[in-house]
């Protein structure tokens, strides 16, 4: 789900700089979803990776946050008015889609000692940052800075 919700961010800002298309459509807005932040998911299998046994981990924030607050979140911070760039298409919208998921990390933090920092709010920044990064880049490789507080 992230990737796809971020996806639309990036084609909108993409947009919104070729001035070519400016909305963007999405299905249910008020899905609930645990968002998560790549790299600290990768430290957290890399701590699955290094217990003496193998087993089965659970890795979430914990914490549930709609399709629309982060999508409002994320047009904020780029400094745009989500209503007027997001629309509602019922062709988005899946039959089978639960209304929440949100993950239990417990037993990750319990035997791995990892627990999530980055949550939906600051997720949605981070990712608007990094579009606007690869926009100023104009096409030419660049390479996105993981924000982690223990990575140096």
């Amino acid at each position: 789900m992230l990737v796809f919700e971020g996806t639309y961010v990036r084609t909108l800002l993409h947009r919104w700089r070729d001035t070519t298309q400016s909305d963007v459509y999405l299905g249910n807005l008020d899905a609930v979803r645990d968002w998560g932040y790549a790299p600290e998911y990768v430290e957290g299998m890399w701590r699955m990776l290094q217990a003496p046994e193998p087993d089965d981990f659970v890795l979430a924030t914990g914490r549930g946050y709609s399709v629309r607050e982060f999508a409002q979140t994320a047009f904020e911070h780029a400094g745009l008015d989500w209503q007027k760039y997001v629309k509602f298409d019922d062709r988005y919208l899946r039959p089978t889609e639960v209304d929440s998921l949100i993950g239990d990390a417990t037993k990750a933090a319990q035997s791995l000692g990892w627990k999530a920092s980055v949550h939906s709010g600051e997720l949605a920044r981070i990712m608007v940052e990094a579009d606007i990064a690869a926009l100023e880049c104009d096409g030419k490789p660049w390479i996105d800075k993981p924000v982690l507080a223990g990575w140096k």
